[in-house]
């Protein structure tokens, strides 16, 4: 039924989505347009000893994500040819991309040594991967497909179908790389605007970001918590510098005009529990992030 979409149900129990995005500060993006499994990459067809390859860089890269990634069903980018992309996302990007003749050569890829790379941050257009794997949650099928398209139509170098990106009940959700600015609850006219906002250097509707992958949920928070009060998109303008847990709460301090400014962040059950995933009966409680800043009695979710 239509009242089971857990993206439906999130949105009619005014859920927020700032705070929730994926936490991964380095990514591997690897081309494959065959039809995605709910585990899309443990289930991959590549053979064990691109699979142990992949198992050892995670082992090494604890923050690596690997993401499997498409132009579309059954179409390749080149083909003939597999687009593997590797990203650290953040304020020092770096992104290294190789083109490979067989999934049997990605073991010879050096991607830590790539990711750890260091020098000029990358002068890279934004990669907007929307997730539409349909089989991990009937939401991002249902809602992600129109918008990857949308962003096919509106920048195709730029668009890419992407397998789970993690919080499905914030569909239609959608990554842009480098940066590492993750979105939730987008809609098809979002997305000319997005990627206009990503090449002039800044963000796109700040109710429907969910923060940067790069940083601890506790900072994404406390970041645009910021950024509202400041008024500011620049993608430069607000960076996270630091977390500190103690008891329940986390001290975060944030860089902002050249100023750096201590928040305290936690986080408090809200509302009536329902399930987060589609076909769950499984009902959980969600959360909201609140951030007091020093000086200041309130708090702001």
């Amino acid at each position: 039924m239509a009242s089971d979409f857990c993206s439906r149900l999130a949105r009619s129990h005014d859920v927020s989505p700032t705070g929730t995005a994926t936490e991964a500060a380095h990514w591997l993006l690897i081309e494959d347009p065959s039809p995605w499994s709910t585990d899309a990459v443990e289930d991959a067809d590549w053979g064990p000893s691109v699979h142990g390859a992949i198992a050892g860089w995670t082992d090494t890269m604890p923050d690596l994500r690997v993401q499997l990634i498409r132009r579309g069903l059954e179409r390749w980018d080149d083909p003939g040819r597999i687009r593997c992309i590797a990203v650290r996302s953040g304020p020092r990007p770096v992104v290294r991309e190789w083109s490979l003749g067989a999934y049997e050569d990605i073991p010879a890829l050096q991607v830590p040594e790539a990711l750890r790379a260091s020098g000029p941050a990358t002068d890279a257009g934004p990669l907007v991967l929307t997730c539409v794997n349909g089989r991990r949650d009937a939401c991002c099928a249902k809602w992600g497909r129109p918008v990857a398209r949308a962003m096919a139509d509106t920048a195709p170098e730029a668009a890419w179908q992407t397998s789970h990106l993690g919080g499905h009940r914030f569909a239609p959700t959608a990554l842009v790389l480098p940066h590492g600015t993750h979105y939730g609850w987008l809609r098809p006219d979002d997305m000319a605007d997005l990627v206009a906002a990503h090449r002039r250097g800044h963000l796109h509707d700040l109710d429907r970001v969910r923060g940067a992958v790069h940083q601890p949920r506790p900072v994404q928070a406390a970041c645009l918590s910021l950024r509202r009060r400041l008024g500011t998109t620049a993608l430069s303008a607000v960076q996270g510098v630091g977390a500190e847990k103690t008891d329940a709460q986390w001290t975060v301090r944030v860089r902002a005009a050249d100023e750096t400014r201590m928040a305290h962040v936690w986080q408090e059950q809200r509302g009536t529990p329902f399930p987060h995933s589609c076909g769950s009966r499984e009902a959980k409680p969600e959360t909201d992030w609140h951030v007091r800043w020093e000086g200041d009695e309130t708090a702001r979710p």
